[in-house]
């Protein structure tokens, strides 16, 4: 990925650089402009994929800055820099589709967190070379691997890893191919835990994932590089409470259609009380249960969008168990970016 840093205080700049750096995405380059009108000469030089601008600058500022690139680069993805005091500027910024904003002075993790919702927003943008079955294949498998993860479940993340790997095998990528899609399949992957562990296990270094000669070894890296991940997740953990979780990971999945599904069904399923099922859902998985469930149901009712192009809208939410299309309606834009159908007529 192509980084451009604007910002009119060298600090800032280099902080925001050494942010980057650290963060868990793959920069193949990474440059600074001093304000708006160096950002364009350094578009013009090499386009960038996303870009980090402050709001405020001399010469030309962010605003101008965004309105001139949304004019020659729809496809750029912008992240505005702001302090409280000037946030109304971050509405304005909105309106010409900012990805996310950051307010200063800017975290480690602040920055992760709008990394990994803006690269996972729109995957088809940053898999170049991937057909739509392939794009649609990989982030559903990046979205089960995470949750393989975090519920530690080493059998179930080799077999989706190995449908993977027999995905790309019938399609019929080349080594070549498949080095680079596996380093956009990694991109996302990442993303994804990150924002459902709100940080990043201490496991094997990435890049080990990318010393293989063959496809086996490609594969027997990212076992390991999984097992890693589980182990480091699994040390923090007790074995109740992993117990009482794989329940109620495993109701949700069988029962996410029924409307009357909640915490307290899903806590008299396990035997636990709502409240302790509530408290160790959300130390294990990093999220509250509730959420959890709406996110799934979400997932499910994209893939039936997408799988089943004939169905109502309505229908579809249904099943997936929401009560009503209005607020499907509102919860599935918030989440993807676009109303359910403009989701469907897109992909």
């Amino acid at each position: 990925m192509k980084i451009l840093i604007v910002d009119d205080e060298p600090v800032i700049r280099k902080g925001v650089m050494k942010l980057l750096e650290n963060s868990h995405i793959a920069i193949t380059e990474m440059r600074e402009a001093r304000n708006g009108e160096e950002a364009l000469l350094a578009i013009a030089e090499s386009k960038p994929d996303l870009i980090v601008t402050d709001i405020e600058m001399n010469v030309m500022d962010g605003l101008d800055l965004i309105e001139r690139i949304r004019e020659m680069h729809a496809d750029i993805e912008l992240i505005v820099l702001t302090g409280h005091a000037d946030f109304h500027y971050v509405q304005r910024a909105l309106r010409h589709q900012v990805a996310d904003y950051l307010l200063k002075p800017i975290t480690q993790e602040s920055l992760n967190q709008v990394l990994s919702k803006t690269l996972l927003k729109d995957p088809a943008k940053w898999t170049s070379l991937m057909d739509f079955d392939s794009i649609r294949a990989m982030t559903g498998i990046v979205g089960a691997l995470a949750r393989d993860v975090m519920g530690e479940h080493e059998r179930e993340s080799r077999e989706h890893l190995g449908q993977w790997f027999g995905f790309c095998a019938d399609k019929g990528y080349s080594w070549t191919e498949l080095k680079r899609i596996m380093g956009h399949f990694e991109l996302l992957f990442r993303s994804e835990l990150y924002l459902l562990l709100k940080g990043y296990p201490k496991a094997q270094a990435a890049e080990e994932l990318r010393v293989a000669g063959s496809v086996d070894e490609m594969r027997a890296n990212w076992e390991q590089y999984l097992d890693a991940l589980i182990a480091s997740i699994s040390d923090k953990r007790s074995p109740r409470n992993k117990r009482v979780v794989d329940e109620a990971v495993r109701f949700i999945e069988a029962r996410y259609g029924d409307k009357e599904l909640n915490l307290q069904a899903i806590a008299a399923n396990a035997k636990v009380s709502p409240a302790y099922m509530s408290k160790m859902f959300r130390e294990v998985m990093a999220k509250p249960i509730t959420q959890y469930l709406n996110d799934y149901r979400l997932e499910k009712a994209s893939a039936f969008l997408l799988a089943q192009t004939d169905a109502k809208i309505a229908a579809v939410a249904d099943a997936c168990g929401f009560n009503d299309y209005p607020y499907f309606s509102k919860v599935f834009k918030k989440h993807y970016g676009v109303s359910p159908l403009e989701y469907k007529e897109k992909h």
